[in-house]
């Protein structure tokens, strides 16, 4: 068994030519000074290139032949990309990475591997699958262009035509999808690349959930459970939960007209699993779903269609109509967050904001700050609308599909955190109460008892998605953001609500991980984003 990095077998750099692969490679020894540093080219492509009239037929055979080789030489680049191209098509995309791991084991079993001159899209999955951290080296167009041509002398013309060659041959934009960590190396320095890997590297991980201490909000304990699991274990009371699902049913018919519950849906599987239970206890519920202006469309459609299947009434509700002048002001100052150039300076911002964004959630905040995670910006926002909503139709519950515990933004130092499904939102004394109810957490639901449901009632995953997802998947805000938060924190901004999923048992920490590492690409900006949503 190979000596690992943390987790990892070795770190993998890709980028396309001119983004600093290899300087940024080496500059990895200077903080793992006992790892392996391999070089693609010299390893795999040129010992085939010196035998390329005898390579054998079978891709096993071929992978064993290059580990016996000693060869030196270097060759052109033209040969050097009409080899990959011969490999690739004479045995699998990934064959670049089965040879390199299989020299791994082999030849250097007792070191990490640090590995760069490598690309192809599928040579990075079959890294990644493998347990290499995969990191991704991007840079603008011109910059590489400008770099291809001093480093080959070539004309920026012949620069440019030989990047297009390069990124038709190995799809190598395509790597960002899936790596780990992603950098422009345009704005930020080998340097800073380095230590933000050591940073992840030396993070450590929760035993139980997907927290670690890369979030500065996480804190690792010695048992090697974060904080919010800890809590969990030592808090959490199922007696708590049956005294709040009792209260639940006595709310069965307690409607002023025909509806005694608010049920909001968007068609997924949570809402749809949450829909089919409520009825199933005897509410008469009407459906609803939020429209923020930045809720993709089909949606709604979704929504509508779940709603005419189990026969209930459905209606679209603008929640902008809730929106406060002050949470207008954060929503600027979000968009302008965002808007600003990748830096240094701008990961500390995204740090500190993100900390600063879990005190300030609340729906009676009036802080205007920029938050880093959209969807508790957006809390303010839906809250609000949940309590007027019910008012306005004279009912005392509204149901959501969260699999999480309610109250979030209750201090969890207090003596009083309780782990309810409850919360109680009264904000005026002069009228009644509403409450709202995570379904899924009350009945501690696991995602195996939400499929059985699903199947009951034919649902089916929606083409392009997953059955668990980050938030980026159901709101263009979120979408939108998704990837630049990332590279500022260093860890997925929906990683803490995903960790509650596997924390409370809802989902297990290979699904939580699996969401996590999706990426869903999305060519607008949040500016663009909050402006045709209206919100600015």
């Amino acid at each position: 068994m190979n000596r690992k990095i943390n987790k990892f077998h070795g770190i993998v750099v890709f980028g396309a030519p001119g983004s600093g692969k290899t300087t940024v490679a080496k500059s990895f020894l200077k903080i793992f000074p006992e790892a392996k540093y391999v070089e693609a080219s010299s390893s795999v492509i040129y010992p085939a290139i010196s035998i390329k009239e005898e390579l054998p037929p079978r891709e096993t055979d071929f992978i064993r032949a290059i580990l016996k080789l000693r060869h030196k030489r270097k060759f052109s680049r033209d040969e050097a990309q009409q080899m990959f191209v011969y490999l690739k098509n004479k045995y699998s995309s990934a064959v670049i990475a089965k040879t390199l791991i299989y020299l791994h084991r082999k030849k250097f079993f007792h070191k990490s591997l640090i590995i760069a001159g490598i690309r192809g899209f599928r040579n990075s999955m079959y890294f990644k699958k493998n347990g290499y951290l995969v990191v991704y080296l991007k840079t603008p167009d011109k910059y590489l262009t400008g770099r291809i041509s001093r480093r080959e002398s070539f004309s920026k013309k012949d620069a440019e035509k030989e990047r297009q060659i390069e990124e038709r041959l190995f799809s190598t934009n395509k790597v960002e999808r899936i790596a780990h960590l992603t950098f422009n190396t345009a704005v930020t320095s080998k340097k800073e690349i380095a230590a933000q890997i050591k940073a992840l590297i030396g993070a450590a991980e929760c035993k139980k959930c997907v927290n670690t201490s890369s979030n500065l909000s996480s804190v690792i304990g010695k048992y090697g459970l974060c904080d919010v699991c800890e809590k969990y274990e030592k808090n959490f009371s199922g007696a708590v939960l049956q005294k709040e699902l009792r209260f639940l049913l006595s709310l069965r018919g307690s409607g002023k007209e025909k509806h005694d519950a608010m049920v909001g849906i968007s068609g997924g599987k949570d809402s749809t699993a949450t829909l089919y239970t409520a009825k199933q206890m005897g509410f008469i519920p009407l459906t609803f779903s939020l429209d923020t202006g930045y809720y993709p469309k089909h949606i709604f459609q979704r929504a509508k269609t779940v709603a005419k299947k189990l026969k209930v009434d459905y209606e679209k509700i603008d929640a902008r109509i809730y929106m406060r002048s002050v949470d207008r002001i954060c929503f600027r100052k979000t968009s302008d967050l965002y808007n600003e150039r990748d830096s240094q300076e701008l990961k500390e911002k995204f740090r500190k904001w993100y900390v600063e964004g879990r005190r300030h959630y609340s729906v009676k905040c009036q802080h205007k700050i920029p938050f880093v995670r959209t969807c508790q910006l957006c809390r303010r926002l839906v809250v609000r609308a949940y309590y007027g909503e019910a008012l306005k139709r004279g009912v005392k519950v509204v149901i959501l599909g969260i699999n999480e515990w309610a109250g979030l933004s209750q201090d969890s130092e207090s003596k009083k955190f309780i782990f309810s499904a409850i919360r109680k939102l009264q904000p005026f004394k002069n009228k009644p109460p509403v409450y709202i109810v995570h379904l899924p957490f009350l009945l501690q639901r696991k995602i195996e008892d939400t499929e059985r449901i699903l199947r009951k009632l034919g649902w089916k995953i929606p083409r392009g998605e997953r059955l668990i997802e980050s938030n980026a998947n159901s709101c263009l805000f979120a979408r939108a953001a998704e990837s630049k938060a990332k590279r500022m924190l260093g860890f997925h901004p929906d990683t803490t609500r995903l960790a509650r999923e596997v924390t409370v048992g809802f989902i297990s920490k290979e699904q939580a991980s699996s969401a996590l590492a999706k990426v869903h690409n999305y060519p607008h900006s949040v500016r663009r984003v909050l402006q045709k949503a209206k919100v600015l």
